[in-house]
């Protein structure tokens, strides 16, 4: 069985994305591309978990086009130096990308304004998402 090189899920305000160690394939990456393409306009905030991989240049050229027309307040938690400096070259795009330690979900939370219920509803859909990504958890239907 193939692990899956990201996952996503939305709240009614967040849009999640938890990736693992690889970059996304281009087929997860469409495939996301495609739900953040129909996002309801209330779900302008998102949510990026990583333990290292992250979008190629070929894929960020796509969120830079979608943020040139939309406004995304983005919160980037993670560990990883490559994956900081992609964090740091969108904020050129979009200047409300800020990337947050790996674990510090609770400060992105706060700087995306996500509090109460819905926090504790994305903190669940991570901590979900980040099993199935390790190859710990059955792979939830979509």
């Amino acid at each position: 069985m193939t692990l899956p090189t990201m996952l996503f899920d939305t709240t009614e305000h967040v849009l999640i994305a938890v990736h693992g160690r690889e970059p996304p394939s281009d087929e997860d990456w469409e495939s996301y591309m495609q739900t953040v393409l129909s996002l309801p306009p209330t779900c302008s905030r998102t949510l990026v978990v990583t333990a290292g991989g992250g979008p190629n240049a070929k894929q960020r050229a796509s969120v830079n086009d979608f943020v040139s027309k939309h406004t995304l307040t983005v919160a980037i938690c993670t560990d990883a130096l490559l994956v900081r400096q992609i964090s740091t070259a969108l904020s050129w795009f979009n200047p409300r990308v800020r990337s947050f330690r790996g674990n510090d979900i609770a400060a992105a939370l706060r700087y995306l304004e996500v509090s109460g219920p819905e926090a504790a509803l994305v903190h669940h859909k991570v901590a979900k998402m980040r099993l199935e990504i390790e190859g710990r958890a059955p792979r939830a239907a979509r």
